[in-house]
């Protein structure tokens, strides 16, 4: 989409009388918060007259000296991870500076249920000196109104997550599909816990599955410890992807699993709904928002339990296309990509004088 931009092209914005908007983010390659930030960019530019500069908070020359002298040139600012972005703010978002653009904070996932303990002083410095502050769900609003609850001065709106899928499908894939294909993505890091679905393909007695890991080294060491565990299963780890190579992927897919410790809310699984994938979920708050168990898809708690499902879904055809009916319908309802953005529209135009 062309919308995630470094900071030189931030500080080189034009003087013309054109609304801008800041998107501070994660933009590192594979990241979740990388397709957010660029799915809700697009949606903002296509429906108002707003320009978005997406810049990244991975990078060095982020920083919040210079970006205090460019920051009153945005008409708003949406800060997606309320630690990651919310700490490059704490600086300018002070009692002494007056006339900054609204902030919306937006709780993304590991600021709410990995959140560290060093990360506390600057969620509790920063949520009070947000304008509005968006959730991905109605469970997550309740633990934020309950963890924070001494210092909420603002709204909180639900926006849940919505789909964009690519436009571009690959013809053939470059690997062998031979079995019967279950697909894993995400960044390779241990909130994700790839581990977990290698216990999961050990489960399984007969051979005719292959489990595919699709994402980025974030640990480099865990990294090290997949490629020494999965050389006797049947796993190809295939690295870090592009949007159109993983939605192909799904497409010819059996199933997708997502083994979180974890999730804010996980976009992967919502495409793969959209896709018409069965979806088997490690239970944890992001997962059950979105999956109702035998319904949506299937949630489990073990590896072994994940293997039962999988089994389950396997021998029955009505089952499966019952589940795949649900998720659909369940994702064009809630999920819908108008929806979210009108509300964000109609949060930017409610905090913009």
């Amino acid at each position: 989409m062309g919308l995630l931009r470094r900071r030189k092209t931030l500080l080189s914005a034009s003087s013309d009388n054109t609304k801008r908007i800041l998107l501070l983010a994660s933009l590192r390659q594979g990241c979740g918060n990388a397709a957010t930030a660029s799915r809700i960019a697009y949606e903002i530019q296509t429906s108002t007259k707003f320009t978005v500069d997406c810049v990244s908070v991975d990078t060095p020359d982020t920083e919040s000296g210079s970006l205090a002298t460019s920051i009153r040139r945005y008409s708003a600012v949406l800060a997606l991870h309320v630690y990651r972005a919310g700490n490059i703010l704490t600086s300018i978002y002070n009692d002494e500076q007056i006339d900054l653009p609204p902030l919306i904070l937006i709780f993304a996932g590991t600021d709410l249920h990995s959140c560290e303990p060093k990360w506390i002083s600057t969620l509790e410095y920063i949520i009070p000196r947000a304008s509005s502050l968006v959730c991905f769900s109605y469970e997550w609003k309740k633990y934020v109104e309950t963890e924070y609850k001494n210092y909420l001065t603002s709204k909180i709106t639900v926006i849940p997550q919505s789909v964009l899928l690519s436009p571009f499908i690959f013809e053939q894939l470059p690997i062998t599909m031979d079995k019967k294909a279950i697909i894993w993505t995400g960044e390779i890091r241990p909130v994700k816990d790839p581990i977990f679905a290698m216990e999961f393909l050990s489960c399984l007695n007969n051979n005719e599955y292959r489990l595919f890991l699709v994402g980025y080294e974030n640990d480099k060491a865990l990294g090290e410890q997949l490629r020494s565990t999965y050389s006797h299963l049947n796993v190809t780890f295939i690295g870090g992807q592009s949007q159109s190579f993983v939605h192909t992927l799904m497409r010819t897919s059996f199933a997708y699993i997502n083994t979180s410790i974890n999730e804010g809310m996980c976009l992967a699984m919502l495409e793969a709904m959209t896709l018409g994938i069965p979806v088997l979920a490690r239970r944890n708050t992001g997962n059950t928002s979105i999956i109702k168990h035998r319904k949506t898809g299937f949630i489990f708690d073990t590896p072994d339990e994940a293997a039962q499902c999988l089994v389950e879904l396997d021998s029955s055809n009505e089952l499966r296309h019952e589940l795949i009916q649900q998720a659909e319908k369940y994702v064009k309802k809630y999920h819908n990509i108008s929806n979210e953005t009108k509300a964000y529209r109609n949060l930017l135009l409610s905090l913009i004088k």
